[in-house]
Formats: structure tokens, sequence, C-alpha cells
């Protein structure tokens, strides 16, 4: 027997039980819903989720121009597996899971596609362009510099509050690896706040 309930109705009804739910149960029976084909239970997914995304592939990547796109492909596999997307998880954990799977096999088909030499040229073209913005901040130009790995745990662990082993079924790594790259962030991050504050009171620190 088909629901007569328009299905703005079914998303309101969601709606209210959330304020009387945990987040992730009311986001699971939004999903419940995308998998009856209701376009309205996925756009408020998509609304919940297009910042976190949005931001995510931002720093991941560092090209406004490919946010969007990275975002509504994300969202589309969210729409695919509705209900069935890792039920032994959060729904936070298994999009960004999602999102960073997406990411990787952005980053692989452009390096694939793209000549080592054309690649340098325009990841320098990119760094200056960031540069060049408002006045990035010194973690903005630090960030940067980091590998995709790294600038993953950092924002996974830091911007999205994930603890070490969602991180790590986020990014389909051991724990281990995990302290691993935090490790190797903050050893980053000492020798270039030591080397920034070097020159801003006019030393050479590599004479």
């Amino acid at each position: 027997m088909t629901d007569p309930t328009p299905p703005a109705a079914r998303v309101a009804t969601v709606r209210f039980f959330a304020g009387h739910q945990s987040t992730d149960a009311a986001e699971r029976a939004l999903l419940v819903l995308v998998s009856a084909g209701d376009r309205c239970a996925m756009d408020e997914i998509y609304i919940r989720y297009f910042a976190r995304l949005a931001k995510f592939f931002q720093n991941m990547t560092g090209r406004a121009d490919l946010v969007e796109e990275l975002t509504n492909d994300t969202m589309l596999e969210v729409w695919k597996a509705g209900k069935s997307i890792r039920t032994n998880t959060s729904v936070l954990i298994a999009i960004m899971r999602l999102a960073y799977s997406r990411l990787q096999k952005c980053l692989t088909e452009a390096r694939t596609s793209e000549p080592h030499s054309q690649r340098d040229v325009r990841e320098w073209e990119q760094t200056k362009s960031m540069r060049a913005t408002a006045t990035p901040s010194d973690l903005q130009i630090f960030l940067s510099k980091l590998p995709v790995e790294e600038r993953a745990v950092v924002h996974l662990v830091y911007a999205s509050g994930c603890s070490r082993r969602e991180t790590a079924d986020v990014m389909k790594i051991a724990c281990d690896c995990v302290d691993q790259l935090l490790r190797g962030v903050r050893a980053s991050a000492k020798l270039y706040y030591s080397v920034t504050s070097a020159h801003a009171h006019g030393i050479d620190p590599m004479p």
C-alpha cells in the first residue's frame, strides 16, 4: 500500500522526532525515506552536510572549482546507498568515508591524466593564488604544504571532531597509521613555525 503522506510532511515528521532522538537516529530515519525515493529527505541530508563536505574538499584540494562537483558526487553516492549506508557506524562517518574515497579517486585521476610538468605548474599557480587571496593565515599556508593524507587527518580530528578510530575508519587505515600521520604533522608544524618565527625576527635559520 502506498504511503499517502506527502514527502514534505514525512520529512517534517522526521524533523519533529529529531528533537527527541540523537542526530544519528534522525539521519538514519531520513535515509530510510531516501531509500524509498523521497527527494525531500535527500534535500534535508544535502542541507545538513553541504557546508561540512564543502569545507573538507576545499581544505583537501585548495581548488574552489572542484568543491561543488566533489560534494555532489558524494551526495549521489549517499542517494544510491540510502538506508544501507554503513550501518555499523554513524551517518557522519559513513558520509565522510564516501567523501574521502571520492577525493582519492579525483586525485588519482588527476595524476594519471596530467603530465608531471603541467601538474607542477598548476600546483605552483594554486599556491601562488592562495597566497594572493585575502591574507591567508600561517595555518592555511602550513596546511597547504602537507601531503593530502596528513591534511585529511588534521581535518577529521580537529575540524570534524572524529576520534582516532573514526578517522582510521574514514581513511581505511589502521589506528597506528593515524598516530603516525599526526606525529608527522606535529614534526612539520614544529619546523615550519620555528622557521617562520626566525624569519619574522630577521634571522636566517639556514645560513
